[in-house]
């Protein structure tokens, strides 16, 4: 049996049993499963994260639980150590998200170059307000700190505007798509070149807390900051203080310490920040491309090839 813990593939259930030579598909949470139920799970579809969190105690409740398909990237939320004590198999969707995330990277940056909130001010006061000055992305300079899937794919778009793509990564080394590549430990002294920074930087150790005050004011007068990596890469006092006084031009942040972000949260004030709810994955092929991925695990699955499934864990 196929537990499906997330609603986003409901539409598909009959798509999944198709390829998946008629397995039984059940949709819901494991706590909503009958104690007979339990016992016929192999086979779990999801986020793994959030309101889909995996918990350690519900899957104990899995005897027979062989492989998790989690069709997010990020695994930060799942009880690894369980998980692999007890030997089940997890594999992710990595790879799926640079398309929509790039995309919604580069809108942001256009939405503060071009000035969008500017003229839609205008637009609400019926002033016809010619003076407002453009900014071009031709030669600027762009930040992009993580050089994976989604930084390759953001730096490959950036090109296309004409502008110069800088990576930030662990190691240093060259990556297709960047002019130049440079170290995590290297980031203070190339800071200051970046007319625009995005950063898809996992949370872990080294990655924590490294937007801080002194990080800041190393950078650019006016750069803008895009993060759709994880938000405690960002200490949230420093980083409130730049953008009122606009050393941090704007904003687009997607992630965040806590989500959903508390209703107090002195983001929600500022007017040169954007808000989205983890939402710059969000595409209406989300679900078909994390499934293409599910289908040929599957089979790889099936015949106990399990060191060749995509995207191990």
């Amino acid at each position: 049996m196929i537990l499906c813990t997330t609603e986003d593939v409901e539409s598909y259930r009959s798509e999944i049993k198709k390829e998946t030579a008629d397995a039984e598909v059940f949709l819901g949470k494991i706590n909503s499963l009958t104690e007979e139920e339990k016992e016929k799970i192999e086979i779990i579809i999801s986020y793994g994260n959030y309101d889909d969190r995996l918990l350690e105690k519900d899957v104990k409740s899995l005897p027979n639980l062989r492989w998790i398909q989690i069709i997010s990237s990020g695994v930060d939320q799942l009880p690894l150590e369980y998980l692999k004590r007890s030997n089940i198999l997890v594999t992710t969707v990595k790879g799926i998200h640079r398309i929509p995330i790039s995309e919604y990277v580069m809108a942001m940056i256009l939405y503060f170059s071009k000035k969008i909130p500017e003229f839609y001010e205008r637009k609400q006061q019926k002033h016809w307000d010619a003076s407002i000055m453009l900014h071009e992305l031709h030669g600027k300079t762009i930040g992009i700190w993580g050089t994976g899937h989604i930084g390759r794919e953001v730096a490959a778009k950036s090109k296309a505007f004409g502008m110069k793509t800088v990576g930030v990564n662990r190691s240093g080394n060259q990556v297709e798509h960047f002019d130049d590549i440079y170290t995590i430990e290297q980031l203070q002294e190339v800071v200051g070149t970046f007319d625009y920074i995005c950063s898809v930087l996992p949370s872990n150790p080294g990655t924590r807390g490294i937007v801080t005050s002194h990080l800041i004011e190393k950078m650019k007068d006016d750069v803008v900051f895009v993060n759709v990596g994880r938000g405690d890469l960002i200490v949230e006092e420093d980083f409130i203080e730049a953008l009122k006084r606009k050393k941090i031009s704007g904003a687009a942040l997607d992630v965040f310490h806590r989500e959903p972000l508390e209703e107090n949260h002195p983001f929600w004030e500022l007017d040169n920040v954007v808000i989205t709810p983890h939402a710059s994955a969000h595409s209406e092929m989300y679900a078909r491309r994390a499934l293409q991925i599910f289908y040929q695990n599957f089979k790889l699955f099936k015949q106990q090839s399990y060191t060749e499934m995509i995207n191990r864990v």
